[in-house]
């Protein structure tokens, strides 16, 4: 389930004094179960394959959040992570000529390069994509940052060659907007890039002086929780935000604080049954403080905490417990203890293990419980697959017409789609099909059907958006209902 793969994990490696463990020696228990499995299994496996499943077996069978992850699941995990990749830019998907564009990531080389969304991949390097999957052309496409890879696209009836310079792309999962005396901002995730994007966001806002903020954290899997701080402290006045204590004495109990004198920020949470993990730390430091409330449905309630811990190979544990004379698994345990840098091909992946939980503000332990929403509101609904809360308004100054591209486009194919008069996907691109979507709203409005976004036509789409959100948003209406009291 989505929700069981929401991983909260923490950058504490605040390894405490070596102490004796006190367990039962299984090594010829394991090793006979080992070969019991390489035996009686039907597929040939070979010494690394089976000791991979038999780590994913030891810790996966711990519970949902703890698993074990190879050299490549272990790079994709931390990506998602991090937030942050080599490579050019973009997400696809596949289709009947090769791979389609499906986004086209802000500030990315594919944008520099001028990619769309919608644009068909038809070979990488000259390598044809036909009948591959989605994630094996997106292994191809990455690589080293500063190298190029050549692509072949397909947009309409022409085709061309396109070579993109890979750099570090970077996703930015914190969205904002001001309405009114409010600002709405969501965050999508707790990665490496959210305390910056949020800060970035929150300057602007004080700029503004806007002081009413309608927080989204409605399907929010968590992330990093120093990330969660980092945002909790430019929110919540001082004091604790949270405790997390672990059951090891080799990590060290963590609390951290918000020194922020006087909050002139009144908060309204947005918040579903998946806001889960690090989102719930943030959600009950603000509602702890008395300075927001929670809006909309009980939270997830994962009140536990991960640790990662890369895991060497079995030729590298033989190397360095031969040499001396200690029995770590970790890499973290031989630079700590021993100061030994290990190389990557002595690492087989990484573990991720529940390592403890966490308290919120007023020492609560929500593990299993969840936070319970100050002002109940029923869930919203994504009208044709629409969130709408990620619908900006429509600004543009000029006429938009066939064959025009960029985010006011896909800000009226999303509206469109969401109001039932658009049935393809929103790529940005005022093609004939957006065309005559728009003239079918025109006709509907009254107004004078061209197909084109004129200065009305913009007008009535934000319109609409207004009123889509109140239709289909109860936990937003409700949410700038309490905030408008004050």
């Amino acid at each position: 389930m989505k929700k069981a793969a929401a991983i909260l994990i923490l950058c504490i490696m605040l390894l405490m004094p070596l102490t004796s463990a006190m367990a039962m020696d299984y090594g010829d228990y394991l090793n006979s179960a080992v070969e019991f499995m390489q035996d009686m299994y039907y597929l040939d496996m070979d010494d690394e394959e089976t000791l991979k499943a038999a780590l994913k077996g030891i810790f996966g069978g711990l519970d949902p959040y703890s698993s074990f992850y190879d050299r490549g699941e272990s790079q994709r995990l931390t990506e998602s992570l991090e937030g942050s990749f080599s490579g050019i830019g973009i997400a696809i998907e596949r289709c009947p000529e090769g791979v389609r564009i499906t986004k086209v990531y802000d500030g990315s080389p594919a944008e520099g390069a001028g990619l769309w969304e919608g644009d068909i991949i038809l070979a990488v390097n000259g390598v044809s994509t036909y009948g591959k999957d989605a994630d094996v052309v997106a292994s191809e496409i990455r690589g080293e940052e500063g190298t190029t890879v050549t692509l072949t696209i397909q947009r309409q009836s022409s085709r061309m060659d396109v070579a993109i310079k890979r750099g570090i792309v970077v996703i930015n999962p914190v969205v904002w907007r001001i309405e009114g005396d409010v600002a709405y901002i969501h965050i999508d995730t707790f990665n490496s890039n959210t305390g910056r994007k949020f800060s970035e966001a929150m300057e602007q806002i004080k700029q503004a002086g806007i002081t009413k903020i309608l927080l989204d954290l409605r399907d929010n899997p968590g992330g990093f929780v120093d990330e969660a701080v980092d945002v909790a402290r430019k929110l919540v006045p001082e004091g604790l935000i949270t405790r997390l204590d672990f059951k090891s004495e080799r990590l060290s109990d963590t609390e951290y604080y918000s020194s922020l004198k006087n909050s002139p920020y009144l908060v309204a949470v947005l918040v579903n049954e998946n806001t889960a993990s690090a989102a719930e730390i943030l959600a009950g430091a603000i509602q702890d403080s008395g300075k927001g409330v929670l809006v909309g449905q009980k939270t997830y309630g994962k009140g536990v905490v991960q640790n990662m811990f890369s895991v060497l190979t079995p030729q590298a544990y033989a190397k360095y417990s031969r040499q001396y004379g200690l029995k770590f698994i970790t890499e973290i345990e031989w630079l700590v203890y021993q100061g030994i840098f290990l190389s990557p091909n002595e690492i087989l992946g990484t573990i991720s293990i529940t390592t403890g939980h966490y308290l919120t503000r007023n020492g609560r332990q929500i593990h299993g419980v969840g936070l319970a929403p100050d002002v109940e509101a029923a869930n919203r609904t994504l009208p044709n697959g629409i969130d709408l809360m990620l619908v900006g308004r429509l600004t543009n100054d000029k006429t938009l017409t066939l064959n025009d591209y960029g985010n006011d486009v896909d800000q009226a194919e999303r509206i469109l789609r969401a109001a039932g008069y658009f049935e393809g996907v929103p790529d940005k691109l005022l093609d004939e099909e957006t065309q005559a979507a728009i003239k079918k709203f025109q006709s509907s409005e009254k107004i004078r059907v061209t197909g084109n976004i004129d200065a009305t036509t913009r007008d009535r789409l934000n319109m609409l958006l207004d009123t889509l959100r109140t239709q289909h948003d109860p936990q937003y209406v409700k949410g700038m209902e309490v905030l408008k009291m004050f």
